[in-house]
């Protein structure tokens, strides 16, 4: 059954892009006061809008509705913001985009433009509580539905940059747990990629990108916490790599630290966590920051402020061209090296 059944937000009217809207450059961003650690807004002047961007088909065929929550600087001069878009956790079966809602206000008071989303959830044989009652095809195709709502949101929020006050070109996406698999999936991997690991994913569930021809945009960072995994650290290229934030504990029992079985299954794929990926993202002289706890569990002991305040910080880096691998066990810096 093809997955699709609607256009993104085929009840809203797309705005045309405004090529007059001054888009600010890496280095205004850098020296504004908005966008590092500092709340510049309170939460009285922050904007909030909800809204429909997509419906699909769910695992077993049924139609829903895919929800996001805007948050950004209300009366705003800034038309052109930086963008950042957050998926939850939940093992692809449960949550909701509200449990991002914390760190997209926090962002918004930095002055960005934030959406947090909702993305299909369940697959067969899987349970809150419980997720390995299943079998590697059917979270495969979680994945691949995540990666899919991905691609939608983006189009229509790219369709609607001036309505939203966002600039395609600063765009940033972020994920907890599950949410980083989706993320880290939609920037590596590719149609053929899944069609490897799945034959027959693409015909059972349509197109990774539904609408290409819509508005295009640009990524600039990842920003992952509450554990992080990726199906295959070596997807990451020289070319394709993206400066990503990684916060974990090395004795994860949820997503593996450094590579085991997803949930840790006996019955499903290996996938490779932070200590893998940022190690390969070392390797090809890339930009990254590993903030671990040593320590077992899959929940962390960070609060919300002091992880916003560490994406806000690693993402300011970038647009003022400083280029470092940090890492640092639990808040204590041991590695702070200046890339060429």
């Amino acid at each position: 059954m093809d997955s699709l059944i609607a256009e993104p937000g085929s009840d809203t009217t797309f705005i045309p892009i405004d090529t007059s809207i001054i888009r600010n450059t890496d280095s205004t961003l850098f020296h504004s006061i908005r966008f590092d650690e500092s709340n510049i807004y309170t939460e009285s002047q922050i904007h909030v809008e909800n809204g429909q961007y997509w419906r699909a088909n769910d695992y077993i065929g049924r139609p829903i509705d895919l929800g996001y929550t805007f948050q950004a600087p209300a009366n705003d001069t800034m038309k052109a913001r930086p963008f950042v878009i957050l998926l939850h956790e939940g093992a692809f079966l449960f949550g909701s985009r509200k449990n991002e809602e914390g760190k997209a206000r926090l962002l918004a008071r930095k002055g960005y433009a934030t959406a947090t989303i909702d993305y299909r959830i369940g697959f067969n044989g899987g349970r809150e509580g419980f997720a390995c009652e299943s079998n590697s095809r059917e979270l495969y195709q979680a994945i691949y539905r995540g990666v899919q709502d991905i691609y939608v949101a983006l189009r229509y929020f790219m369709d609607n940059s001036v309505k939203f006050g966002i600039d395609p070109r600063n765009v940033v996406i972020g994920g907890s747990s599950a949410g980083g698999i989706a993320a880290s999936a939609f920037l590596y991997m590719d149609e053929a990629d899944f069609e490897k690991l799945s034959p027959g994913i693409v015909k059972t569930l349509g197109r990774l990108d539904t609408y290409p021809n819509h508005t295009g945009f640009k990524i600039r960072a990842l920003l992952t916490s509450l554990g992080f995994a990726i199906i295959q650290s070596d997807y990451i290229t020289s070319n394709n790599a993206i400066p990503t934030v990684f916060f974990q504990r090395t004795g994860d029992d949820v997503l593996a630290y450094e590579k085991g079985k997803l949930f840790f299954c006996n019955d499903y794929f290996f996938t490779e966590g932070a200590k893998n990926t940022s190690t390969r993202l070392e390797t090809l002289h890339k930009p990254y920051e590993l903030n671990y706890e040593p320590k077992a569990g899959h929940q962390l002991s960070y609060n919300e402020d002091y992880v916003v305040n560490r994406y806000a910080k690693f993402v300011n880096r970038i647009w003022g061209g400083d280029r470092r691998q940090i890492v640092n066990e639990n808040y204590n810096n041991i590695r702070n090296k200046i890339l060429n």
